[in-house]
This record gives structure tokens, C-alpha cells and sequence, in this order.
């Protein structure tokens, strides 16, 4: 099982299911005499949707894909399982399909580095392309939203093929504690959930998954040992290094992450 940094990319579609009746809400007690055409279309858009059934709007899955910084293909992504309970999900990559040049995180479990005080880093893609496309000059950025702004994937594409997709590196502190929440100050934004937390080991403590918008010292990150249930529920085991007796108590079982590919089957 191989935990990495990446771009994520999700494509959705309307999968059938419960419907979903629309109405308008707008008052045509005084309008001017212009809107009667648009009040007309309304209605008969409404009565038409909701005679046939209503909206069957409910979103699915249809393709999830991985872009990592330098490399110019996307890899896709099998999705899992997502846990009932935290904001956490596994999926699976082929392992011929990430090139050896794509670092493995090793994650930590059991540190003393999760305290109240000590600091954390964080790399991840917080406002997605919007920020990669803010790194370069004003023209380039209109030349770029022009060319390719029409499509995320065609855009995100553009971006990995010119080799501007990189992780954005925050540094903060831990500022509280809960069983299932590590509150910190690294700084990040919407779209920077997934993103790893660092501790002191330089291994991953935490899954960044919310920000708290009105207190930038209150950013929210799952426990990664919640993330190790999560695996461990579908199969997976963490292989032993040879000397884990010698190793530190952090996390002895990933002295050599690359074996970490193995116990967890697609």
C-alpha cells in the first residue's frame, strides 16, 4: 500500500435514483411586464421535469485519477471503501503504473510528536488549479484559462504535461487535541482536504480534511491511525522490517516503505 502525495481528479456523473422534485423560488406579486415571458418558461419547465418523474440527480462515481508532481500521465484510482464515520477513504493504484521516482509517505502511528506545541507541515493542493495557474504571470494565466479553462480535465492535463503541478508546503503547530481531531495552524484552504500532515518525525501524523474559515490556527486533521483501520478492515497488513526491534517506536514497520506495496490487494 503506497500512501502519496497527489492531484486528484474526480469525474462525476447522475446515477438513477431517488427523485428529485424542482421548483422556483421568486415572487411574481409586482414584476415588470418583460418577465412574463420568463415566469411562462419556468412554469412550463417545472410542470414538464416534475410530470416525467423529477431530477434524477443524484452523483456517482465514473473516474478517479492521480496526477503527481513531474510526471505528465495521470494514473487512475479504484476506489475502495469510505469510512462510515471519518472523512477518510482508501483506493488502490496498480503497482507498475506509479513510477519508483514517486516517493512513499511513511506514516506514524505512535509519536510523541502529536502533542499541543509541536509542529506539523502539511503539502497538498488547496484551490486546485486555481492556485498552480495564480504561479505564473497575469498574461500566461489568461493565455492558459483561454486555451484550455473550458474542461478541468483538459486543463489539469495542460498543467501536468507542463509540469506546474507541485504540492504547496505549509508549516504550523498543533493548537488542540481530540480523540478523532488534531487542530493545527498549518495554513490550507477548500480543496486541501486529503492533504498529509507531518510531525516532527517526518512521517505522516495526520489526513488534513476541513478548514475552519474565521481561525487559521484551527485547520482539522484526522489521526492517521484511523486511516491504518480503515486499511486494516480491508486486508492489509503492515509488513515488519527485519530490524524493527532497533527501530523507533514512530514506525518501525516501514523502515523500508517500498514493501508497504504489498498486503493490500486491488
Amino acid at each position: 500500500m503506497r500512501v502519496l502525495i497527489a492531484l486528484l481528479l474526480l469525474l462525476s456523473g447522475n446515477a438513477f435514483s431517488q427523485a428529485i422534485k424542482i421548483g422556483e423560488l421568486n415572487s411574481y406579486k409586482v414584476f415588470p411586464a418583460f418577465l412574463e415571458p420568463y415566469k411562462k418558461g419556468w412554469e412550463l419547465a417545472l410542470e414538464e421535469i416534475n410530470r416525467a418523474g423529477g431530477v434524477n440527480g443524484r452523483p456517482r462515481l465514473k473516474r478517479l485519477v492521480a496526477y503527481f508532481p513531474g510526471h505528465q500521465q495521470p494514473v487512475q484510482l479504484r476506489f475502495r471503501q469510505a469510512s462510515s464515520r471519518d472523512d477518510l477513504a482508501v483506493c488502490t493504484i496498480g503497482t507498475t503504473e506509479v513510477p519508483d521516482t514517486v516517493p512513499v509517505l511513511p506514516l506514524d502511528q505512535h509519536s510523541d510528536t502529536v502533542t499541543i506545541g509541536k509542529e506539523v507541515a502539511m503539502m497538498g493542493y488547496p484551490n486546485g488549479p486555481d492556485r498552480l495557474i495564480a504561479m505564473v504571470d497575469d498574461v500566461e494565466a489568461q493565455n492558459i484559462n483561454a486555451r484550455y479553462g473550458s474542461s478541468l480535465e483538459t486543463l489539469i492535463n495542460y498543467l501536468a504535461e507542463s509540469k506546474r503541478i507541485q504540492p504547496m508546503t505549509t508549516r504550523g503547530y498543533i493548537t488542540a487535541l481530540d480523540a478523532r481531531r488534531i487542530a493545527h495552524s498549518a495554513q490550507t484552504a477548500e480543496g486541501g482536504s486529503g492533504a498529509p500532515l507531518f510531525g516532527q518525525s517526518g512521517r505522516v501524523v495526520g489526513v488534513n480534511f476541513a478548514v475552519f474559515t474565521e481561525n487559521t490556527a484551527s485547520n482539522f486533521a484526522i489521526p492517521v491511525r484511523y486511516a491504518v483501520t480503515l486499511l486494516e478492515s480491508l486486508g492489509w497488513k503492515a509488513p515488519v522490517a527485519p530490524d524493527a526491534g532497533k527501530s523507533d517506536t514512530g514506525n518501525s514497520n516501514q523502515a523500508n516503505p517500498r514493501t508497504a506495496m504489498t498486503g493490500l490487494k486491488e
